[in-house]
Order: structure tokens, then C-alpha cells, then sequence
């Protein structure tokens, strides 16, 4: 199967786009592509193009787009991610393997026990590094819609105002997640690597979140999304 690639919309059949540096040396340098070698295109929001490389250039190559080859209309259901703030790679992972599990939207969520002190210049510099991540994961694991990514929030002002109603807080010690829950639209809130604080969880349950923990091992804060998504997805046969 071709390669694939994320272009910035809008994209349609015959448009010419001129690479940036960075997808230039991803096309010529690691995919080793040449000129007039098909790979495939996409949009992020649900259709996939072929496409030809007509310039190889490793600073500024140029494409040109074919086809319509896949279109898939919107999920009807929404996995969200809310995810404490971690240190470094650890939150780098859980983008990339939380963007090939599935989710739809990620939440950076500032919790009291978070070890990063969060600022303005800190937050932007992150947000664009993990959009690149969750490029990269999107066009590896062949969906078609890239995860949104919001704005850090503490957890306070994300029970506030919560994009769905279905909240799942996960918690050591408590009842373990159920692998047979419907398919719906759901927000999972995972703690920082010191875990969430008595207050924390009483905010929680005063927003009606249902406390789940994940058996009787207790798991890494960047392996607890994983491991959750992972069985929510078996449970929906990887719907």
C-alpha cells in the first residue's frame, strides 16, 4: 500500500501543493520516493486522495493530487482523553498511542499533583509539538481524522463544563472498568503520576464521573489511557 501523508485543507483533485522542508525530507529522505511515485493524501477530516510527488526536492517538493479514494463520514461516538499533564515523553507517548487507539479529542488537564509547572510559551511549544505527534500517529495507523487538541484546563474547570455527560475517572481500588459498556460517546480523566488527590476525586463524583480502576496492578500514568482505551475498543470489537 502507498504511503501516506497529511496536506493542509482545503485539498481537491488537480490542486499542486509545494512541501515545507520537514514533508519534503519525510517523502525523499526516509520514504525514499522519487519522481512521479504515487502516495496517497489526506485531509484530517475524513478523505483520502492519491497523489504523485511531480518535484524531488528535499528542501520544497511538489505534489500534485489525483483521485478521491476514501471518504468516511464523522464517528457518530467521541473518545475523549483527559489527561493529567506528565513529564516529558510520557505524555509524547500517550498522544502518539492514544491518537492509534482511537481518540478524537485530547485534553491536557492540569491536576494538583502534576509535576510540570504549565506557562504560556511552555503551552504553546507543547501543543505544537504533540499536533505533530498526532499527525505523525494519524498517518501511521491509517485513520482519517486527526484528534483535536485543546487548551490545557484544570480539572476544576473541566467538570464544569465537560464535552459530554459520560465521565470515567480511573482511580486504583476501585470498581475495574467493564469491557462490555455500550458504544458511546465517553471522556476518560487519568490521573498525574502521583495520583489524583481526595479533593480531586470528590470534585469527580460531584460531577456524577463514574470511578473506575483498571484491576489489581497499578499502572504507569502513561500506561493507565492506554490500557483503558485498548479494552474499551475490544468491547466494541475495534469499531
Amino acid at each position: 500500500m502507498n504511503p501516506r501523508l497529511y496536506l493542509q485543507p482545503p485539498i481537491s483533485e488537480g490542486a499542486e501543493f509545494t512541501l515545507n522542508s520537514e514533508d519534503s525530507h519525510y517523502l525523499g529522505r526516509v520514504l525514499r520516493l522519487k519522481h512521479g511515485n504515487q502516495f496517497r493524501c489526506f485531509d484530517g477530516g475524513g478523505s483520502e486522495w492519491s497523489a504523485q510527488l511531480t518535484t524531488a526536492n528535499p528542501r520544497a517538493s511538489a505534489v500534485t493530487v489525483g483521485e478521491l479514494v476514501r471518504f468516511e463520514h464523522p464517528p457518530q461516538f467521541e473518545l475523549h482523553l483527559a489527561q493529567s499533564w506528565l513529564k516529558g515523553q510520557s505524555m509524547d507517548q500517550v498522544v502518539q498511542k492514544a491518537t492509534e487507539l482511537g481518540i478524537s479529542d485530547f485534553w491536557p488537564i492540569s491536576a494538583a499533583r502534576s509535576n510540570v509547572r504549565i506557562d504560556e510559551s511552555r503551552t504553546r511549544s507543547r501543543m505544537q509539538h504533540w499536533q505533530r505527534i498526532a499527525r505523525s500517529a494519524t498517518e501511521q495507523s491509517e485513520r482519517l481524522y486527526l484528534p483535536r487538541l485543546h487548551q490545557p484546563r484544570d480539572l476544576g474547570d473541566f467538570l464544569k463544563r465537560p464535552p459530554c455527560e459520560s465521565l470515567l475517572f480511573f482511580q486504583p481500588g476501585c470498581p475495574t472498568l467493564p469491557t462490555d459498556l455500550a458504544r458511546q460517546t465517553l471522556v476518560l480523566l487519568v490521573g498525574p503520576e502521583g495520583g489524583w488527590t481526595t479533593e480531586e476525586r470528590n470534585m469527580a463524583q460531584h460531577a456524577n464521573a463514574h470511578l473506575h480502576g483498571l484491576g489489581d496492578l497499578i499502572l504507569r500514568a502513561e500506561t493507565t489511557p492506554l490500557a483503558a482505551l485498548a479494552a474499551l475498543r475490544h468491547g466494541w470489537q475495534w469499531r
